[in-house]
């Protein structure tokens, strides 16, 4: 196994959003850093993932992630839709291709080295430290070595194989149905919106319709495969455009864990994918011309590893709007706990739509907050922790999963990365409010 001769100051595990934000972070701030991601692109489910659409935290999305946001925008490459239901709680669907271009530059302007294809197999730790780790690239295998270390792969891979606890889904192993997102061409979009307002209330009597009548007849018929209650729908990309985002087909059941379960979930992932391009072309106006483009390169995961970390985030923390004294960000309390249902059966939807519902109770004007806590862990002194993987309890995950939460816990962790290297301490022993006032510069506000 080949040795890297120069060491690293920071090695972050794991290429999507918040990786990549924590990567750009420390960087800027004079950290030699190396971003290791075993996919061929930057983004995670953003980009190979094709879930192409960005919810923001009304007023507390800023940072890395929000200039990114609106330089595409400006670009034409991202819009932005405010929903209707929550006043501030904003939408930006946006191009994957462009986001790709836009990642890439943002890591390599930082001076960051960037290694793609290249997976993480081992690790070796000693003293309550890691002291290298053992990947696997194009060339063969070699070890690295860094004074920190973040955990953003999404699973808590690197978390797991240093020896700290990982939690998988639910008491009973059960994680989130995950998607098979795909892109759709041709459809007229013009006369799908005249279609939705022949319903006395709109989309969500449209989508009712679709669920319970229209999805049944196509079981019936033999056009899709599977009855599945939950059908977020159809999103376009920009207004110009007749492509459009379709986040359609849970693939229940799925174990993600496993290499087999994963080939098994991704193979019936696609297959669905197409069955419901054949079910909007036959039942659904201004579909009759659709066709699907491409699926995600990667299957589209909710939920999978978290890391038990020095602190757990609970439901009751976000439902009481919390205001921890070590805040690393701010997110709605009362908003959007998207825990999806891990089967197909009436009960588990059921508890999706009254925990979702609780959005409603929104406050405007309060928030919840994660603390640094959760961010790191207790048997490591030399790792961070960054996105879907950070100690939180599931209710709390379904929210601080979407992208404009992950970019700006991956900032966090990457300033957290320099403040250590800088005093030379343990993860565990930086000053939290040094941390806040860096993270304010940037204007992420904590408590």
């Amino acid at each position: 196994m080949e040795k890297q001769n120069r060491p690293y100051n920071l090695i972050v595990a794991g290429g999507g959003i918040s990786g990549t934000s924590a990567a750009v972070a420390a960087s800027r701030r004079g950290l030699k850093v190396l971003l290791v991601e075993q996919s061929s692109m930057l983004g995670g489910m953003g980009t190979g993932g094709l879930v192409t659409m960005m919810m923001t935290s009304r007023s507390w999305f800023y940072g890395i992630g929000r200039k990114l946001i609106d330089k595409m925008i400006a670009q034409g490459n991202a819009r932005l839709i405010p929903n209707p239901a929550i006043k501030g709680f904003n939408y930006y669907p946006f191009d994957a291709e462009a986001m790709k271009r836009e990642l890439d530059q943002l890591v390599l302007e930082s001076g960051a080295e960037l290694l793609l294809c290249t997976k993480i197999i081992g690790t070796e730790k000693k003293d309550g430290k890691i002291t290298a780790l053992h990947m696997a690239g194009v060339e063969g295998n070699r070890y690295v070595c860094a004074d920190y270390y973040i955990d953003a792969s999404g699973d808590g891979k690197l978390a797991a194989l240093v020896g700290e606890t990982v939690s998988y889904g639910d008491e009973n192993f059960q994680t989130q149905a995950p998607t098979m997102m795909a892109y759709y061409a041709g459809i007229d979009f013009d006369k799908y919106e005249r279609f939705l307002e022949t319903f006395e209330d709109g989309k969500r009597a449209a989508k009712i319709n679709m669920i319970h009548t229209l999805l049944p007849q196509a079981v019936k018929e033999g056009v899709v495969s599977q009855l599945d209650l939950h059908h977020p729908g159809v999103f376009r990309i920009s207004e110009q455009s007749d492509v459009g985002m379709m986040n359609v087909g849970h693939v229940y059941g799925a174990d993600c864990s496993t290499s087999r379960g994963m080939t098994e979930a991704v193979v019936r992932g696609r297959r669905m994918a197409f069955e419901y391009n054949n079910f909007y072309r036959k039942y659904i106006p201004g579909f009759e011309n659709a066709y699907m483009t491409n699926t995600g390169s990667i299957l589209a995961l909710r939920e999978t590893g978290r890391v038990t970390g020095l602190y757990e985030t609970t439901f009751e923390d976000k439902s009481n709007y919390v205001k921890f004294p070590d805040a690393i960000m701010r997110f709605d309390g009362g908003a959007v706990s998207d825990v999806h249902a891990a089967s197909a059966n009436k009960e588990a939807y059921q508890a999706y739509v009254d925990l979702y519902a609780k959005r409603e109770q929104v406050r405007t004007d309060d928030y919840a907050t994660l603390p640094y806590r959760s961010i790191i862990t207790p048997g490591t002194s030399n790792l961070l922790l960054a996105g879907r993987c950070v100690s939180a309890d599931r209710k709390v995950l379904g929210q601080i999963r979407l992208m404009s939460y992950c970019f700006m816990m991956g900032e966090a962790a990457g300033v957290a990365a320099s403040i250590a290297q800088s005093a030379q301490q343990a993860v565990w022993d930086i000053s939290p409010t040094k941390l806040q006032t860096e993270l304010k510069k940037n204007d992420i506000e904590t408590i």
